[in-house]
């Protein structure tokens, strides 16, 4: 009789049980606190399996802070190429990326934690993404603001400013929460409508900030 390996063994959703224990760990506690025995109680199995996933804890962090890197890109960048105008791409870009917070706060969560350890995992993905373009949301927006520039659709900026602009204007909320409640009641009482607002109001915003001067408080401007 051929003895089982841990793979004949397994439940379907093993490595997805993994990925989610892992990511609940790392952002708790990240990279440095995390440990190995606590991920596989929390996936429900016993740490001789998840090593036969992950051989170490650093193997298990890259694949979890790929996984999550990945499914964002992806998601919001075939969302941005579904858009052919400037505001339409805006807007998705700021919807797509706060939900996406909204909706993975603790992904939202490891990836700060990483810039604040340096940002080495974060760098490499990101500089491996850039080198296949089409896979990041950011440089995709950054394309539709050029090309709006040229049109004379917005006035002349600055790009990547501009577009660190609006990723912070996105991401400030969820990093600062407890600031945005001392200055926001909303966001104490109604965070689900907090958010919706803050939507809505990021985009209005930064398209009447980018309207040519001439164009100000023109609602067709950018239609």
């Amino acid at each position: 009789m051929v003895p089982q390996t841990p793979a004949a063994v397994q439940a379907p959703d093993t490595e997805q049980r993994i990925f989610d224990a892992a990511l609940t760990v790392f952002a708790r506690k990240g990279r440095d606190g995390a440990r190995l025995q606590e991920i596989a109680d929390h996936a429900g199995i016993n740490r001789a399996l998840l090593h036969y996933y992950f051989r170490t804890k650093n193997q298990l962090y890259e694949a979890v802070f790929e996984h999550g890197c990945r499914q964002f890109m992806t998601g919001l960048s075939q969302s941005l190429r579904a858009e052919q105008g400037f505001e339409d791409s805006l807007r998705t870009f700021v919807y797509g990326y706060i939900d996406y917070i909204y909706e993975h706060q603790e992904m939202a969560r490891l990836m700060l934690n990483e810039c604040l350890c340096g940002g080495g995992v974060l760098e490499r993905h990101l500089t491996a993404a850039i080198a296949a373009r089409e896979e990041v949301p950011g440089l995709l927006l950054e394309d539709r603001l050029r090309s709006a520039m040229e049109a004379g659709e917005i006035r002349d900026v600055d790009l990547r400013h501009t577009l660190l602009t609006i990723i912070s204007a996105c991401l400030f909320p969820f990093v600062a929460l407890p600031t945005v409640r001392l200055f926001h009641s909303r966001a104490v009482e109604d965070f689900d409508r907090f958010v919706q607002e803050r939507k809505s109001h990021i985009v209005d915003l930064l398209l009447e900030g980018l309207r040519p001067p001439g164009l100000r408080g023109s609602p067709e401007a950018l239609a």
